[in-house]
C-alpha cells in the first residue's frame, strides 16, 4: 500500500522541503500482511464494534510477541492505552464516524462529490491509524528476537490478547475465543490448530 501526502496548498512535500511521508515500520508492515489473510479483518472488526477494541492494539498484542520482552504485563498495556486514548478519542474516531455517516447518508451535494469526501477521509482515517501504529512500535527492537513462527512467541501473543481482553471487560464465550483463535493462527500459522485453540482460551 502506497500512501502520498500533499499539501492543501497542492504542493508536493519534497517542494517544501518538508518530509511528511511515514517511515518504514515493521509494525506497520506486520499489520498490513495479517489483516489480509482470511477471517482477520471479520475478527478484528467483531472485537471493535462489540466490545470497543481497537485494531491497531489487537495487532500490536499479536506482533509484539515476536520482539524482546514479547510478553505485555496489565500495567504496560494499561500504560498504552491511557497514551493514546487522546489520539483515537479525538482524531481516529472522529474520522470514523464521519466516513460512516457518508456512507449511509443521503447528503444535499453530487453524490460522487459526497464520495470524494468521503475518500479523503477514509485516507486520512488510515494516516491516523499509521500514526498510532508508529506510537506504539517506537521503542521496539528492529530485530526479531526469535522466529515469527515460534510456540512460545505464539503464548505470549495469546497472553497479550488476554490481557487487553481483560482490560475491556470482554467475557470469554466460545465466539470470542474463535476471534482470538483466527488472530493468533494467522499471525502464527505453523503453530499446531489444537495448540492455537488451547492458547485462545482466554479467562475473564
Amino acid at each position: 500500500m502506497e500512501f502520498g501526502r500533499v499539501p492543501e496548498d497542492g504542493r508536493r512535500t519534497e517542494e517544501l522541503g518538508v518530509d511528511l511521508s511515514f517511515p518504514d515500520n515493521p509494525f506497520w508492515d506486520f499489520s498490513i500482511h495479517t489483516y489480509a489473510k482470511a477471517g482477520v479483518a471479520e475478527a478484528c472488526l467483531a472485537l471493535q464494534e462489540r466490545h470497543g477494541a481497537d485494531v491497531n492494539v489487537l495487532l500490536y498484542c499479536l506482533w509484539i510477541a515476536q520482539r524482546r520482552g514479547g510478553r505485555l504485563t496489565r500495567a504496560r498495556l494499561a500504560e498504552l492505552l491511557e497514551q493514546i486514548s487522546s489520539w483515537r478519542d479525538q482524531v481516529i474516531l472522529p474520522l470514523r464516524g464521519l466516513r460512516d455517516l457518508l456512507k449511509e447518508w443521503t447528503p444535499p451535494v453530487s453524490k460522487n462529490h459526497a464520495e470524494l469526501v468521503r475518500a479523503t477521509i477514509k485516507r486520512a482515517e488510515l494516516d491516523a491509524e499509521h500514526a498510532e501504529q508508529l506510537f506504539l512500535a517506537d521503542g521496539v527492537p528492529v530485530e526479531d528476537d526469535r522466529s515469527m513462527l515460534s510456540e512460545a512467541a505464539a503464548m505470549d501473543a495469546a497472553e497479550n490478547l488476554a490481557q487487553y481482553l481483560s482490560l475491556l471487560k470482554v467475557r470469554s464465550s466460545a465466539e470470542e475465543q474463535a476471534w482470538a483463535a483466527t488472530l493468533l493462527s494467522a499471525a502464527y500459522p505453523d503453530v499446531p490448530a489444537d495448540k492455537i485453540a488451547i492458547l485462545s482460551r482466554f479467562e475473564t
